[in-house]
């Protein structure tokens, strides 16, 4: 299946949104349009996007709050976001640079002017999106957490694996912000891993996910290859 990017679109012009939307549309993408900068947020919070088009002269909210948010966000900081503004004051524009803005889009623009935006951020959105791309997976795991002579060593079970993370069953299970070693063995391979990282959140019931952090390249490559090569690959959120 062809890639298409998901692109949060904060507008409140109802023909600059409507421009937004069809141009997005006819380039591949699915466009989710809001108003509202606490729309904007909540959604950042909740969903995976590939990029975002904020608008800077919305006076509903405040944009330099909502380019932070997105910067601060698990699972989309690292995603491109272009300020949209008619400002053309240097310090203004400086300003959105340093909340995370990574584009600068002056108004007024056209179809042109928005194509090529797009298709410079393509690249970054595909490799941001397969960060997040997880596969089923179900593996006896081993996980330590604590301080040395109050460590706790638990076996569980993977649910499913992204090249940033890891879904598992433990019981008991270790509290959010934790760091934590997960000790596991992927099909086909003759040498186990050895992954830290923090817990992300836990729950419902005895899940855990992981957010892996200082993985050695090697452990990159080999869970990469095998989250690319699996056939159960999908596209969605790691948590």
């Amino acid at each position: 299946m062809a890639f298409r990017p998901k692109i949060l679109i904060v507008e409140d012009d109802p023909a600059l949104q409507r421009l937004l939307e069809t141009t997005m549309e006819h380039m591949g993408t699915e466009p989710y349009c809001v108003v509202a900068g606490q729309e904007a947020m909540s959604l950042v919070e909740t969903d995976k996007f590939d990029g975002a088009f904020v608008d800077w002269d919305n006076r509903g909210f405040d944009p330099e709050e909502l380019t932070q948010h997105i910067r601060r966000s698990p699972s989309n900081s690292k995603i491109p976001v272009a300020m949209l503004s008619a400002r053309t004051d240097q310090g203004d524009i400086a300003r959105g640079f340093k909340a995370g803005a990574t584009f600068f889009l002056a108004k007024p623009f056209g179809v042109n002017e928005l194509e090529r935006l797009l298709n410079a951020t393509r690249g970054a959105m595909l490799e941001d999106r397969r960060r997040y791309q997880r596969v089923p997976l179900s593996v006896p795991t081993l996980c330590e957490w604590g301080k040395m002579r109050g460590s706790r060593r638990t076996a569980g079970r993977s649910v499913n694996l992204s090249s940033s993370g890891l879904l598992m069953r433990l019981t008991p299970t270790p509290e959010a912000g934790i760091a934590v070693s997960v000790e596991m063995l992927l099909p086909d391979q003759h040498r186990g891993l050895v992954l830290r990282g923090i817990v992300a959140r836990t729950g419902p019931g005895d899940q855990v996910a992981v957010r892996f952090v200082s993985l050695a390249k090697e452990q990159q490559e080999r869970i990469e290859n095998f989250v690319s090569g699996h056939p159960g690959n999908s596209l969605f959120p790691t948590g």
